[in-house]
């Protein structure tokens, strides 16, 4: 009898989905299994990645047996992520509710994590889109603070431009009364527009060296190949 492996998949909105993972089991079949459980029918935007010995996410891939791929040595389950692999240039090329929460997800998480860098007033003002898809219009100060909290708004990033939480956390403030009547599918939509427009929407980073030895970030995207200081991912310097 065939041993399986005991994997969690980190999905988007943070749960873990545990699953044995048989030897004859291809990747693409394990993405359709996770998809099958978020009830997701546009599957082919998503893929597994999991991260490699130096920390960086390398993706599994679809027509190669999960357990052949070259996972780092570490002991409990080994953990994959649930991610979007694929981009388009417009929420509206989504069909499917269910798709067009998991890219809001994930969009999150970039802005977050800082893995898309963009302006202060625009991160402001998303985080505010966040409050009202999740708790619906503004009622008081105290309470706004309060359902910051619980959220992941702020990238350490944008926290050390700013001399205080309280600076961020008002002007957030000031973006999310302006939103009063907005339904969940408008603040997610709204989001995932302004996100769109961000230069760094859409890019998977890869770290690179030159013939040199010198490190690069090399960007890929559907707008393209870029090249970007390993210090500095805002702007490419070479196409």
């Amino acid at each position: 009898m065939s041993v399986g492996c005991l994997m969690q998949i980190l999905l988007l909105d943070g749960k873990r989905l545990e699953i044995v993972v048989q030897p004859k089991l291809y990747a693409s079949e394990l993405r359709d299994m996770v998809a099958s459980h978020l009830q997701l029918r546009e599957n082919d935007y998503f893929g597994l990645t999991f991260r490699d010995e130096t920390g960086h996410y390398q993706w599994l891939k679809l027509d190669k047996r999960v357990l052949e791929h070259e996972f780092p040595q570490r002991t409990g389950p080994l953990v994959l992520y649930f991610q979007v692999r694929l981009f388009v240039d417009s929420v509206t090329y989504l069909r499917d509710s269910v798709t067009v929460k998991l890219f809001y997800l994930h969009a999150i998480q970039s802005i977050y994590k800082g893995q898309i860098e963009c302006d202060s007033d625009r991160v402001f003002q998303l985080a505010a889109y966040v409050l009202q898809a999740q708790h619906g219009d503004y009622i008081d100060e105290p309470t706004t603070k309060m359902q910051m909290k619980t959220l992941t708004l702020l990238s350490t990033n944008i926290l050390k431009q700013h001399l205080s939480l309280t600076y961020c956390e008002d002007q957030i403030i000031e973006f999310y009364k302006t939103l009063k009547g907005h339904t969940v599918g408008s603040a997610i939509v709204n989001y995932l527009s302004i996100v769109e427009r961000i230069p760094a929407y859409g890019i998977h980073y890869y770290y690179v060296k030159d013939k040199s030895g010198i490190p690069w970030w090399l960007g890929i995207s559907f707008r393209g190949v870029f090249v970007y200081d390993h210090a500095d991912r805002r702007k490419p310097r070479k196409v």
